[in-house]
């Protein structure tokens, strides 16, 4: 069997990452910063999908759209919510943790947006009624993309998690 690492191709690697990101490719981009293009979410319509699609799959595979979240108090109201669960599922010893750190070191949520729903749909409709995110799943994923989600909380002295790939619909060979 052939190992990954055998496979990998330092020189391919730095070729990927080391390439400049040109404005031009991008023209609605308002700016690139570090060789991420970055958008104004204020500005985006639904004609950008194209070249989102072709910036995670053949080009920089990041881009920030700032302004996507114009009434943050979704964001917090969900963090607020994922805090309890994570309490919640502490107390009653069903608390996942996660692969890499220490048990109880750092945090983890499985099937967070299924939680998060479950726990306060009036929160999850607002958190997921982002216009500008779904126009980046679209935009990668098709329209009929599903989203399986985790919280991953690193603590303070907690292990991060190595790089990796989940496949949760099936194996990839």
């Amino acid at each position: 069997m052939t190992r990954l690492a055998d496979t990998i191709s330092l020189a391919d690697f730095r070729a990927d990452v080391e390439r400049e990101t040109l404005r031009a490719d991008y023209p609605g981009a308002v700016k690139v910063e570090k060789n991420i293009p970055i958008y104004d979410a204020r500005t985006v319509t639904p004609a950008i999908a194209p070249e989102w699609a072709r910036i995670i799959g053949d080009g920089p595979g990041v881009f920030v759209v700032k302004n996507a979240f114009t009434d943050t108090s979704a964001i917090d109201a969900a963090s607020e919510v994922f805090r309890a669960i994570i309490a919640d599922e502490r107390a009653a010893g069903t608390a996942a943790g996660d692969h890499f750190a220490k048990a109880g070191a750092n945090d983890r949520i499985w099937n967070s947006l299924q939680k998060l729903c479950l726990r306060a749909p009036d929160v999850y409709a607002r958190y997921m009624a982002n216009p500008v995110i779904d126009l980046a799943c679209c935009a990668w994923l098709g329209p009929g993309y599903q989203l399986a989600t985790q919280v991953n909380q690193v603590r303070p002295g907690g292990k991060a998690q190595a790089p990796h790939r989940d496949y949760h619909l099936g194996f990839m060979s």
